[in-house]
């Protein structure tokens, strides 16, 4: 049970379609739910690839054979937060090796990896968003995703004008993920 894992379930898959799209690489339909025994058990974590490993908190019912509780916007953060990692090795980038140099930086330094200040228009957000280190990507993409959930939410009156707004801003960076699961056109042929 150790290494104990699922696939994931219709509604998680449909939870990461509303924010990624359905990206055309074959790899992408590869992520598998793992049971987060070995470190700090309290924290999701990918690593090298398609394995999401996640708490057991973070299942209905603590059990890892259920559904994770997609309701709460936290843990739908942390497995989007997670897919973009997986997301991020799709496009080539060296995710594992940065996030450990980001990591080591922080137990030596003192220098969180996933802090950043958000910038003040969602065109500077998209921007900021492009060119963040991985954990910094992350965490914004997991901002973003919580931030359109509690929208999603929250009850009629001013805390939903609130949240809408604070969802708003992100809309940029979401739509600018799911547009990178569109394949390029084929060139046109004179």
């Amino acid at each position: 049970m150790l290494f104990w894992s699922r696939p994931l379930t219709a509604d998680e898959w449909a939870l990461l379609a509303r924010y990624f799209g359905q990206p055309q690489h074959p790899g992408w339909t590869r992520m598998r739910l793992y049971l987060r025994r070995l470190g700090d058990t309290r924290r999701a974590l990918s690593f090298n690839g398609a394995f999401l490993s996640m708490p057991a908190y973070c299942f209905a019912a603590s059990d890892p054979r259920q559904c994770l509780r997609l309701d709460a916007p936290l843990v739908a953060g942390w497995l989007a937060h997670e897919a973009l990692h997986h997301w991020q090795r799709l496009q080539g980038r060296p995710v594992t090796r940065q996030a450990l140099c980001l990591q080591w930086r922080f137990w030596r330094h003192g220098i969180n990896p996933y802090a950043y200040t958000p910038a003040a228009s969602p065109a500077a957000l998209l921007a900021q968003f492009q060119h963040a280190q991985v954990e910094q990507q992350a965490q914004m993409w997991q901002d973003a995703v919580m931030a359109d959930i509690a929208w999603r939410q929250a009850a009629l009156g001013a805390d939903q004008q609130r949240l809408a707004a604070a969802a708003q801003r992100w809309h940029a960076v979401l739509d600018w993920v799911k547009m990178q699961a569109v394949p390029p056109p084929p060139p046109l042929v004179p």
